[in-house]
């Protein structure tokens, strides 16, 4: 009984990071400074993606409780959402937003230094 709630946790964790990702791209909550971005087109996919498998993993296990054939894929399903949430964290943190500097570099004046 206690795998069925990390299960149904896991799916639930799925289906609100990929709602939160995908709204981020339309309306952003201006957490990160605008030098940081994120491709808005991949970011889409990856909350699609999330949503996607959070929902189909819940269908599942919830079917489960109704056809035994269907339980007994909770177990491969639970490792692939563990596989979608670690390639997701692997995306965010590594690849998912890079800095771009907007604008021109400040000019170098030395502070007084190297001038007698």
């Amino acid at each position: 009984m206690l795998f069925l709630v990390f299960y149904f946790l896991l799916f639930v964790v799925l289906i609100f990071q990929g709602s939160h990702l995908a709204g981020e791209v339309k309306m952003p909550l201006g957490t990160l400074p605008e030098e940081v971005g994120q491709n808005p087109v991949a970011a889409a996919r990856w909350g699609i993606l999330l949503i996607t498998a959070g929902f189909l993993g819940s269908v599942v296990g919830l079917l489960g409780f109704r056809f035994p054939a269907l339980a007994a894929l909770r177990p491969a399903f639970s490792a692939l959402g563990l596989l979608v949430l670690a390639l997701y964290g692997f995306w965010i943190i590594f690849l998912g937003r890079k800095a771009e500097f907007i604008g021109k570099p400040a000019v170098a004046d030395d502070h007084g230094h190297g001038q007698h």
